[in-house]
């Protein structure tokens, strides 16, 4: 019986601009190190601080980011939380990060904007 890696098993996805194999298949880990360097990289993340934040190493964070390493379902959540999101962002297909998930803060200055707007939009009534 041969044993397969999932992580390791071709799956389909359109044209990915950091993508090396763009319009090729991708695996699971090449797409969640996309993300992951997406995600860590918009957020101004060293991958010494998201080590640190992970309880981990530096060295452990970059030999994950090169695909020499793919971390266990404990350490996903673990990143995907110093990361501030859930974790299965790191395995989804999309072209811009930031349409696909916001921070708590984004999240609250919108709705501190939606309040503001509302306010002023009553009040000249």
């Amino acid at each position: 019986m041969q044993v397969v890696n999932i992580f390791n098993c071709p799956l389909a996805y359109k044209n990915r601009k950091n993508s090396v194999k763009a319009g090729k298949f991708m695996t699971f880990q090449e797409l969640f190190i996309i993300n992951l360097k997406d995600f860590r990289k918009s957020r101004k993340i060293s991958q010494a601080k998201l080590a640190e934040m992970c309880t981990s190493s530096q060295a452990y964070i970059a030999e994950i980011e090169v695909g020499k390493k793919f971390p266990s379902p404990d350490m996903i959540e673990k990143i995907a939380s110093a990361l501030d999101v859930e974790s299965y962002y790191l395995f989804q297909n999309s072209t811009k990060m930031d349409d696909r998930v916001l921070t708590p803060l984004q999240r609250e200055e919108i709705a501190n904007k939606i309040h503001d707007f509302t306010i002023k939009t009553i009040n000249q009534y």
